[in-house]
């Protein structure tokens, strides 16, 4: 018996807390966007009825006439009556049909503005959560110009180097190009502080492996790919990272943001500022980080 009592408490305290049902909430929001539907249902409703009514006992006056039972009745105006009565019976509720039928079609849509909301509201826990994951993750950045290379987290670059990090995620094409259009900014990227991470999404972990480390005389990689402010994920953790964020790119923008790639700016303090699909605006983006940062 107490556990049956337990059991109640926790459901009232459950009613109590998320306050009114939930189909109830959506017909009330329904009724403040209509506010005078209901009202018109009611009109539609009395004068229909009145309506109805009034052609019964037309009907029935008719009636009468027809058997020889009240030969005073002029059946030309019965016959216009029970026109206009039922007309507009017919009338009416074919209005209260169209108001019924808008009335379905607006509670629809409050339901899909709500799902969408709570949808929202997950993604966004979801990149807070992803945010706390990123400062964890592991970079191999340059510290010489001879191209000596340590890694460290990203927290720890951001909070000993002061430094900004733009994440550009995709396939091997669209990271090609971001860095490209980065290269032309490089000297920006060197007096903002900015650490670019290209993530190729479709690179085979050997190909990975057996990249060049930038250094030395037999080094084949571009040099768009061997600037100081490029920096190279390593560790565990990333491929979850970013299968995470191109799951939410694709939730918000279609497949196409597997091909075009993805792109997240995070602030020295690990705030992530914006996430983008497509063509990296870099400018824009190094624009952005300074106005954040400045007094």
């Amino acid at each position: 018996n107490n556990n049956n009592n337990n059991n109640n408490n926790n459901s009232d305290a459950k009613k109590i807390k998320s306050g009114l049902d939930e189909n109830v909430r959506n017909r009330l929001l329904t009724e403040s966007i209509a506010p005078w539907r209901t009202l018109r249902l009611f009109l539609y409703f009395s004068l229909g009825s009145g309506a109805f009514i009034g052609g019964l006992i037309t009907l029935s006056g008719t009636a009468a006439a027809l058997a020889g039972a009240r030969p005073d009745v002029d059946l030309n105006a019965e016959y216009l009556n029970l026109a206009i009565d039922f007309g507009a019976v017919a009338a009416f509720a074919l209005l209260a049909k169209l108001d019924l039928d808008k009335q379905a079609e607006l509670e629809q849509g409050v339901i899909e503005k709500i799902e969408k909301k709570k949808e929202q509201k997950k993604v966004a826990k979801g990149m807070r959560e992803r945010e706390k994951l990123l400062n964890t993750l592991e970079l191999e950045i340059r510290i010489s110009a001879d191209g000596t290379t340590r890694e460290a987290s990203v927290k720890e670059i951001q909070s000993a180097a002061n430094q900004h990090v733009i994440v550009v995620a995709g396939p091997k094409k669209a990271c090609r190009d971001a860095l490209v259009g980065a290269n032309l900014l490089k000297m920006d990227f060197a007096m903002s502080n900015v650490l670019v991470v290209p993530y190729e999404t479709d690179a085979d972990i050997l190909d990975l492996q057996r990249k060049p480390s930038g250094t030395g005389f037999g080094d084949e990689r571009p040099i768009y790919e061997t600037q100081a402010y490029v920096a190279r994920p390593v560790g565990d953790g990333w491929d979850d990272y970013i299968e995470e964020e191109m799951k939410d790119a694709v939730a918000q923008s279609g497949e196409k943001a597997k091909g075009e790639g993805i792109a997240i700016v995070v602030a020295n303090n690990g705030k992530i500022l914006r996430r983008g699909v497509g063509k990296v605006p870099w400018r824009q983006m190094v624009e952005e980080l300074e106005a954040f940062v400045a007094p």
